[in-house]
């Protein structure tokens, strides 16, 4: 089972309805369940990840807080629609008491099972369920917990302290691991050895540590008794329980230098976390009867790029390649790491942009979207999402348009692009064995070409552009392509 669909509607920073985000699910193919946000801050990615959460988790927050300001009578609604093996899902974890109620509410009318689940502010506590038969969503008491046992969750948020997931708290990564693997332990002829030790070292009166606090409990009987009369006190040390051990633990690292991870670099402690992470989604989707039933699993990580050198970002985008093969991962990131990609068309990739103020998403790896026959690349989704023209994306435009008008020689690709209404208005001066012949007259996206594929031309390496030349060349090319009758020759 995994999410299919996600439609937000008046939810924080998205002001009113939106189209559903359709993103990429697991299919043994690598990269398949990655899905990859990418914009400049402060357009929704995050709120995505906010959104899932909500409509799962709920939220302590109000309403007010929820809902998009400028509509702020209106209902924030988050809607997920789940598809695959939804049946099998629900027979291996749900609540006995609500498989039937579930089961009501799937879609079987496709050849993949789906059921969607809704949360809304009007009714904060409750998560309804879509009747296909009735055309609108119903509410079911008691499930809002029951649709947690479905499937799991975690995120990693920019601001999560990796040590706090390290540690061994009741609620951490770390502790959660430890909880199925304790759980049997005091059963154990190990653990039956330790109690015994414990005692006999601490309460047996022949012990070196009783007959020295046998002094303490004297003295204080004395004062006692002389203030309120006959009575004898005793130190007793209770065992500890099996998990108190475990808040005193520490992870160490030996890269050399053995110390607490703490000790180490921010990288190195966030790349521990994401790693017990992994390990503890393995574990939590185990069916305790069933070894080849997981539930499902969803992760979301938000830039993951964050304290990572650049060689540990491209190591973690490979691990969770991997991982995506049979998992759905949700991630936000700046990092081209994760943007230079043979397998970025398999993988979801979405641009977020802010439009007259709100969020827009775009899935870049669309046909329709797509300028290059090559797309989605690093320069292409760098333009895209930040409106940052780079040199790479020069490049490739200019070698497609190469493509369409079958110009491969550049005076008649420049006698091409003058066809084209494009006009010569740079300059530029070829070298032949070092010497400098007489000025040409060039369109600009010929002489940024030859910038970029020239450096050695020591005539004009005074003679540059700025980043605006270089944008309008490209939003020329791109006019160009755009408009290609059919995008052929």
């Amino acid at each position: 089972m995994f999410i299919k669909k996600l439609k937000v509607v008046n939810f924080k920073s998205f002001n009113g309805d939106m189209s559903p985000i359709v993103f990429n699910m697991p299919n043994g193919e690598l990269g398949s369940g990655l899905n990859i946000f990418v914009g400049e801050n402060n357009t929704g990615k995050s709120t995505i990840f906010e959104a899932i959460d909500f409509l799962r988790n709920g939220t302590k927050k109000t309403s007010e807080e929820i809902k998009n300001k400028n509509n702020p009578t209106e209902d924030a609604v988050v809607e997920i629609t789940f598809e695959g093996n939804i049946t099998e899902t629900i027979d291996g974890f749900s609540q006995p008491n609500k498989v039937a109620v579930f089961k009501k509410y799937i879609d079987d009318s496709s050849a993949t099972e789906s059921i969607k689940f809704s949360r809304k502010t009007s009714s904060i506590k409750a998560i309804q369920l879509w009747s296909d038969e009735d055309g609108e969503y119903k509410n079911e008491s008691g499930i809002d917990a029951p649709v947690k046992k479905l499937f799991e969750t975690n995120f990693v948020w920019a601001d999560t302290n990796p040590n706090d997931q390290a540690s061994f708290g009741s609620t951490t990564i770390c502790g959660n691991l430890l909880k199925g693997i304790v759980s049997g332990f005091t059963e154990t002829d190990d653990y039956r050895n330790f109690s015994e030790q414990f005692h006999q070292t601490f309460n047996n009166e022949d012990s070196g540590l009783r007959k020295e606090l046998k002094i303490i409990e004297e003295k204080t009987q004395v004062i006692f008794q002389e203030q309120f009369g006959d009575a004898s006190i005793s130190f007793r040390f209770n065992e500890l329980k099996i998990d108190s051990f475990f808040k005193n633990t520490t992870i160490d690292i030996d890269d050399g230098i053995k110390t607490s991870m703490e000790e180490k670099g921010s990288g190195m402690q966030r790349s521990v976390a994401l790693a017990l992470l992994q390990v503890y989604a393995d574990e939590l989707t185990k069916h305790p009867e069933e070894n080849g039933l997981k539930k499902p699993f969803f992760l979301f990580i938000d830039e993951p790029e964050i304290c990572l050198h650049p060689k540990a970002q491209s190591k973690l985008f490979k691990a969770l390649l991997e991982l995506s093969k049979t998992k759905q991962i949700f991630l936000t990131t700046h990092s081209p790491y994760f943007l230079v990609s043979e397998y970025l068309n398999t993988i979801g990739l979405f641009i977020f942009r802010l439009e007259d103020g709100v969020p827009k998403i775009e899935r870049v790896n669309d046909a329709d979207s797509n300028l290059l026959p090559w797309s989605p690349t690093w320069g292409e989704i760098n333009y895209k999402a930040y409106k940052l023209p780079t040199i790479e994306f020069h490049n490739e435009l200019y070698g497609r348009l190469q493509e369409l008008s079958e110009k491969w020689k550049i005076n008649e690709f420049e006698n091409w692009l003058v066809s084209q209404n494009v006009n010569k208005i740079k300059q530029w001066t070829r070298e032949t064995n070092g010497n400098a012949g007489n000025p040409e007259d060039t369109t600009l996206q010929t002489y940024i070409r030859n910038k970029i594929h020239h450096p050695e031309n020591v005539t004009m390496q005074q003679h540059g552009f700025d980043e605006e030349e270089l944008d309008n060349s490209i939003s020329q090319m791109i006019d160009l392509i755009t408009n290609y009758p059919d995008g052929e020759a």
